[in-house]
């Protein structure tokens, strides 16, 4: 490139020749050969340019780039150079590597990336007369950043979708999402859990976790989160918290801890507990019914099998005697045979009764008149040391009931009365009128309207809860073996049922409640219920017949 130099026609340029360079340009142009980066030299008003072989590579576009001007040489890059060159001229040196310059060498090859350097020249008198260009190529580095800068927008457009979509998450999701702090504050909690526990945004946020566990649930929660701290993942676990009305929801949680917050999703999982225990107790019921086919079934086998027992011993006697030809004594055989025949029959009578099998004949009943013309009855099943007392209500509804299955049902429950009293006690018989307003579990789920309430009471030694439980289920007796069939109750219950009644039963009580009655519909529809008992018109007629017989104790 020196001879090039050499030999460039000078003249017809603002330098001039060759000979007449000043000293301080010739230096420069010896310089700027030492360097192994591609430079020029720019000097003059007209920043003529001078170049070394690699600067003249930069601009193989241009056929012969010596001598130009430096402004026309990077027409293209001029906008970006400009400013440089003008700072430079004013005496201070850059080194411009942010941003990069891309240079096109010539047609066909790869472009360039390139830093420039700014370097001031003085003349002789030390004034600015020109600047030294140099080039520094950073195609590798500029790449390298590109792509660690496109790698970085990548990921960075990668977390920003994450974010959106866990936002996205944490806004939709239909289960319960928070973050606590290590010390067990609440820091924030999604849209599900305020919906789920009823509580508002600033009544939750920095408010200690477990001011909102159950009491029962906080040392299980306390210990979880110690775990999660040192091991900063957990079990799944099961936890109640409360919602802002007072009740508590169940949830299956799962969390994590990143070092900073404890993150947990918690699922409601209230109902399928509810659910669970819905079909827990629906198997246990279905057991318990299962339990009482059993005791039935053990029971009318039991009590079968002494009756046939009896017939049978009876009528296999019998024929010893008919085939001996001695016929005395044979009305006796006869006798007990029937008497076990009447015994099934009471028995049979009995399982139908609670069963609701039984045909019931139900008439309009003076209430009043028909009990006392059951105090013989009463009397007869209470014995000579019990004494009966009598509390009816002056004008009682009429009722529309069986004579018969209401007599042996009041004959059962005296009779259980005495037994609870050891033979020796006091029978109060209560009739009322009562106006149900509302459907309460007391009344077992009666409908409202109007009802006559029949007590049975005693004052006997009482009941124990367990017996209470049974007391209703069939063949179930807390007598001494031989003296009940445990069907007293369940006859009544049965009845009852049959008759549209719900029985109840309590500590100290044993209520059988709630029969159908005659309206005066009813009395008009059936003529013949009217015949035996002609009720008089001006009779107040209950819609049902509450009937509560109650007794400090109940004996089977």
């Amino acid at each position: 490139m020196s001879e090039r130099i050499a030999h460039f026609d000078w003249g017809r340029t603002s330098l001039g020749p060759l000979p007449r360079w000043p000293a301080s340009l010739r230096i420069a142009v010896d310089m700027m050969h030492l360097s192994p980066f591609p430079c020029a030299v720019v000097w003059g008003a007209d920043l003529c340019v001078v170049h070394n072989d690699g600067y003249r590579a930069l601009r193989a576009a241009t056929p012969d780039a010596l001598g130009n001007a430096f402004d026309a040489l990077w027409r293209d890059l001029w906008p970006a150079m400009g400013p440089w060159v003008f700072e430079v001229l004013e005496g201070r040196s850059n080194f411009v590597e942010d941003p990069p310059q891309r240079i096109v060498c010539g047609e066909g090859s790869d472009p360039l990336w390139c830093a420039f350097g700014y370097a001031p020249l003085h003349d002789e008198l030390g004034n600015v007369a020109g600047f030294l260009h140099t080039v520094i190529e950073t195609t590798a580095s500029v790449e390298a950043h590109h792509h660690w800068r496109g790698q970085a927008q990548d990921f960075e457009r990668q977390i920003e979708r994450h974010v959106a979509e866990r936002e996205q998450i944490w806004q939709l999701s239909r289960d319960a999402m928070m973050t606590v702090t290590p010390a067990l504050k609440v820091h924030a909690a999604n849209p599900a859990w305020y919906r789920i526990l009823g509580w508002a945004e600033e009544q939750v946020h920095d408010v200690p976790l477990l001011e909102f566990v159950h009491p029962a649930d906080r040392t299980e929660v306390q210990v979880a989160v110690s775990g999660l701290l040192q091991y900063h993942d957990a079990e799944q676990m099961e936890t109640r918290l409360r919602h802002r009305d007072g009740h508590y929801h169940w949830f299956r949680w799962s969390a994590r801890f990143d070092g900073n917050l404890l993150t947990a999703v918690g699922r409601d999982i209230t109902g399928d507990r509810e659910e669970a225990v819905r079909q827990s107790e629906a198997l246990m019921r279905r057991s318990q019914r299962m339990e009482v086919v059993g005791q039935l079934a053990g029971g009318m086998g039991h009590e079968m099998n002494n009756l046939l027992s009896g017939i049978g011993g009876s009528l296999e006697l019998l024929q010893r005697r008919l085939q001996e030809g001695r016929l005395e004594r044979v009305e006796s055989y006869v006798e007990v045979a029937r008497d076990s025949v009447l015994r099934a029959m009471e028995l049979t009578h009995r399982l139908l009764a609670f069963s609701r099998h039984q045909p019931l004949a139900p008439k309009p009943l003076d209430f009043n008149r028909q009990l006392r013309q059951s105090e013989s009855l009463l009397l007869k099943a209470l014995g000579a040391e019990m004494r009966l007392h009598w509390q009816l209500d002056v004008a009682p509804w009429a009722v529309c009931l069986d004579v018969t299955q209401l007599e042996n049902a009041l004959v059962n429950l005296c009779a259980n009365a005495r037994e609870a009293c050891l033979e020796r006690g006091n029978v109060t018989v209560r009739s009322v009128n009562e106006r149900l307003t509302s459907s309460f579990p007391d009344a077992g789920g009666l409908p409202p309207g109007d009802y006559v309430a029949l007590h049975v009471e005693d004052d006997g030694h009482g009941m124990p809860a367990a017996d209470i439980a049974r007391a209703f289920e069939p063949f179930f007796t807390t007598k001494p073996l031989g003296r009940g069939s445990g069907l007293g109750l369940s006859m009544v219950y049965g009845f009852v049922g049959q008759s549209g009644g719900t029985p109840g039963s309590s500590r100290t009580q044993t209520r059988v409640q709630g029969f159908p009655c005659c309206s005066q519909g009813a009395m008009t529809k059936h003529p013949k219920c009217l015949s035996p008992c002609s009720a008089p018109s001006a009779w107040p007629v209950a819609s049902a017949c509450y009937w509560s017989m109650t007794s400090s104790t109940c004996v089977p």
